[in-house]
């Protein structure tokens, strides 16, 4: 069964109002252009893995998704994790393009990608380390765990991997996603003793879903130009800014589009941004919208929790606007 599922980061979505709303004659835009693209990537090699473990057997196993525990003043984190009566087993998910070249005399994964050659840390002792600090953690809170194994597993279908010095760690712990149904019963044949029961399982994934702490990267913190954050609402169709509202509808002024909840794209960007409150001026400063009544209504329409009286209400965001 699936103990925790994977969803969209919020750190993914953070950066895309971040790009949306960046000046466009700033240089620093590319930077963070640059920096979503990776994340974008990243998710996208974890959820084709998702899509092959779902053709797997569930049966005897918990699965739990995007992890990030704490221990002592930081945190690890793990892609996939399953847990079986006989081991539990991280898998590090990796969407690289190009030729991926494992040296792991000195720890590293070498890419070679349009002629330009780029050294990356080595991803099988970043999921020893995980290994080891779930063991540590799960120690740590009382629970012994059976057998921890660890994986790589390469998304991009297009990567061509290479093991130029044959070593057998490499040839044991990375795969193709595609692999994973076939790479799994090797576990299975190594580790035949039945270890936890399906208590000791719900255990354990309880335990780790509860102490997942997500990572929520504050915009404050990015040396953003917020004053000059382009404001309006955008169209969905040419994605050009400044919508106008009028008689329940948005037109985009510049292609004519029109649509009714352009609006909660906004607010999403705005809350993503600046933080997780707005009142009234606020909202209306940022969506162009002149009337307080209006904005009043565009407001209390959406699912958003509000606090304070009618003249000075703030709103944030309800339990599924991101959703």
């Amino acid at each position: 069964m699936i103990g925790k599922t994977r969803e969209y980061p919020k750190e993914i979505m953070i950066l895309e109002a971040i790009v949306r709303r960046f000046p466009r004659d700033d240089f620093k835009k590319a930077e963070f252009e640059r920096k979503l693209y990776r994340k974008r990537a990243g998710y996208k090699g974890e959820k084709a893995l998702d899509y092959f473990l779902e053709q797997v057997d569930h049966s005897e196993m918990v699965i739990l998704n995007d992890l990030r525990i704490p221990i002592n003043s930081t945190h690890f984190q793990i892609d996939t994790l399953i847990i079986t009566p006989y081991f539990l087993l991280i898998i590090d998910s990796k969407n690289y393009a190009g030729t991926l070249i494992f040296l792991p005399e000195f720890n590293q994964l070498i890419r070679i990608q349009n002629d330009i050659e780029e050294v990356f840390p080595d991803p099988i002792l970043q999921t020893k380390n995980q290994a080891y600090q779930l063991k540590t953690f799960l120690k740590k809170h009382s629970m012994t765990p059976p057998p921890i194994e660890y994986l790589v597993a390469i998304s991009n279908t297009q990567a061509i991997i290479k093991n130029p010095t044959n070593d057998r760690e490499v040839s044991y712990r990375v795969f193709r996603s595609s692999n994973v149904a076939f790479k799994l019963p090797l576990f299975y044949q190594k580790h035949t003793q039945s270890l936890l029961s399906k208590n000791d399982i719900k255990k354990i994934a309880r335990h780790l879903v509860k102490a997942h702490e997500p990572l929520i990267p504050d915009p404050k913190s990015m040396n953003l130009p917020f004053n000059k954050m382009v404001k309006g609402v955008q169209c969905p169709a040419c994605e050009a800014f400044g919508m106008d509202y009028h008689q329940g509808k948005w037109t985009c002024k510049n292609c004519g589009h029109k649509t009714g909840d352009a609006h909660i794209q906004a607010l999403r960007d705005y809350f993503l941004i600046f933080g997780s409150s707005i009142n009234s001026k606020q909202f209306r400063d940022f969506t162009n919208v002149k009337s307080s009544s209006t904005a009043k209504r565009l407001l209390t329409s959406m699912d958003l929790n509000f606090f304070g009286t009618t003249k000075g209400r703030t709103y944030s965001p309800g339990k599924n606007f991101f959703d």
